[in-house]
């Protein structure tokens, strides 16, 4: 007797993920959708550590690569393999809520659904302030996006859906970039330019496991510079942390941090400097307003810290953005 295919193939791309990757595949066995409805696939990216022997365990289909190619590569890879209808990518670092899949069975079910994408749960997967403040501002960039408008620019490919037969017809994720990890939002443009509708699903979230400040900040540095570069050719993106609010918040960060700098030898620079301040603070007081009733002040407090030096790293790799390598592509997409 045959058995029926699934309806979606969550892929889930691996490296390094040893400590984490269990976790994701733990709250996937926990799913309120019906079993047989979805796949698992793990897409070992060459990882030098148990991936694919905790995959194996967990009952996941691996698809392992010889070399390590990157994350785009291991989503294709797992693509490919795919047997469902509609393909979830979902990072090895999100643990998704338990009605992840049923929201992507339910979005998919419209016909004109070709497109989705979710977002990260207002609570980390891992403890601390830092991971905490990230949890809240990704939240929050959504409410005040797709959350609103039903819509979104760009897929976030930690946790994204589209129907296979487009993803095949549009060749999958461009596996030539080098660096800045922007493959989701150089597709999502592809999907945009194509005339396909990227629908905002509230019921895609998961609990993100969140790194430090110091590489979050690098993540910032090399997806910012990319974005900027991306830009001209895609129309740039409104939705999630790409917003406008966002751009003018980091601008004037880095206004402010040079020109507290430049104030003691150029003190006539108060009056912008302190333009750039008030322009800062206006961009981020609703996002730390929103910190504050969840966290209460003294949480506020830090995560303003914090989101005035990321703004400063973002505005000085928006500003870099022409200037040396990383982050182009590698070759011609093919």
């Amino acid at each position: 007797m045959s058995v029926p295919s699934p309806v979606v193939s969550v892929v889930i791309p691996a490296f390094r993920a040893a400590d984490h990757l269990g976790a994701c595949l733990d709250a996937l066995t926990r799913q309120d959708a019906a079993p047989g409805s979805f796949e698992v696939i793990v897409a070992d990216d060459h990882s030098p550590d148990e991936c694919a022997a905790i995959a194996e365990r967990a009952g996941a289909r691996v698809v392992r690569h010889e070399t390590n190619r990157g994350a785009a590569a291991a989503r294709n890879s797992g693509a490919r393999a795919a047997r469902g209808e509609v393909l979830l990518f979902v990072d090895s670092d999100v643990v998704p809520e338990p009605g992840l899949v049923g929201a992507v069975i339910d979005a998919f079910a419209d016909p004109a659904t070709r497109a989705a994408t979710g977002r990260y749960s207002p609570e980390p997967a891992n403890p601390g302030l830092f991971p905490t403040y990230k949890a809240l501002w990704t939240f929050w960039c959504w409410e005040r996006s797709g959350a609103t408008t039903g819509e979104s620019s760009h897929l976030q490919g930690a946790l994204a859906a589209v129907r296979k037969e487009l993803f095949d017809a549009l060749a999958g994720f461009d596996e030539s970039f080098a660096g800045g990890s922007v493959e989701d939002y150089e597709l999502s443009a592809r999907l945009r330019e194509g005339g396909d509708r990227i629908v905002f699903c509230d019921g895609m979230r998961g609990r993100h496991r969140f790194p430090g400040f110091g590489v979050v900040a690098r993540n910032y540095w090399d997806r910012t510079r990319m974005w900027a570069r991306l830009r001209g050719t895609t129309g740039g993106f409104s939705s999630g942390q790409a917003s406008r609010r966002s751009a003018v918040g980091a601008v004037c960060a880095l206004g402010s941090a040079l020109g507290h700098l430049a104030l003691p030898l150029a003190p006539p620079l108060a009056p912008l400097t302190l333009a750039a301040d008030l322009g800062w603070l206006a961009a981020s007081a609703p996002f730390l307003a929103f910190a504050a009733r969840r966290e209460g002040p003294a949480f506020a407090l830090y995560a303003a810290a914090v989101h005035y030096a990321l703004g400063v790293v973002v505005g000085a790799a928006a500003a870099s953005a022409p200037i040396g390598g990383g982050s182009w592509r590698t070759a011609p997409t093919s």
